[in-house]
């Protein structure tokens, strides 16, 4: 069940439901399985994308702590009907409106209402804000650029966790930041490829 740990980033290769309970946190920071039944571009799909039951599951664990979590737009329903709205712009620009993929996203944070913020961040298609033309390792993978702004403004004292850690895009964000983070990803494959990703700071 643990898969990698260091000073600063743990990493368990489990089910989220089997493993968040346990553990002592702080802030919770992640991109969850949107329940839209997502297909990538290259056919890549999502596990647990069918339903959203994977958020409900994981709110009801999280209970109050403060929260964070990207795409939100999507299961909007199942969060609490107070907190801060975001946004994230992917073209930054009419010119580059043409491209493929979703023109932005909702970030939601727990709390009290209060103002969100506006992240402009270029990323579709080829163009990856992570460098041009690197690939995608997971076909909702975020810019460690958006996490690590995320984390400044959201998420700035304690243990963070993400659940759903996917290729560990949170967890790169805040080795970089020099915090403590805890992921948890049922896929093995992603497990690997957030240890790489980790080894090469």
């Amino acid at each position: 069940m643990l898969y990698y740990q260091d000073e600063a980033i743990t990493i368990y290769h489990a089910a989220m439901e089997d493993v968040l309970p346990d553990l002592r946190y702080d802030v919770v920071v992640s991109d969850p399985p949107y329940g839209i039944r997502y297909v990538g571009y290259n056919h890549g799909t999502v596990r647990g994308d069918h339903n959203h039951d994977a958020v409900s599951a994981m709110l009801n664990i999280v209970g109050d702590t403060p929260t964070v979590l990207t795409g939100a737009n999507h299961f909007a329903q199942r969060l609490p009907s107070v907190g801060a709205w975001s946004y994230w712009d992917k073209r930054c620009g009419e010119k580059a409106d043409r491209m493929f993929g979703a023109p932005g996203e909702f970030i939601w944070t727990s709390g009290k209402d209060r103002s969100g913020k506006m992240y402009r961040i270029m990323h579709g298609g080829v163009v990856n804000a992570d460098g041009y033309g690197i690939k995608r390792i997971h076909p909702t993978q975020k810019p460690v650029v958006l996490m690590e702004r995320i984390i400044e403004d959201w998420a700035k004292d304690g243990v963070i966790v993400d659940p759903f850690m996917g290729v560990g895009t949170t967890l790169v964000a805040a080795k970089r930041l020099g915090r403590t983070a805890v992921g948890i990803e049922v896929e093995l494959d992603y497990c690997a490829a957030a240890v790489e990703r980790l080894g090469a700071l």
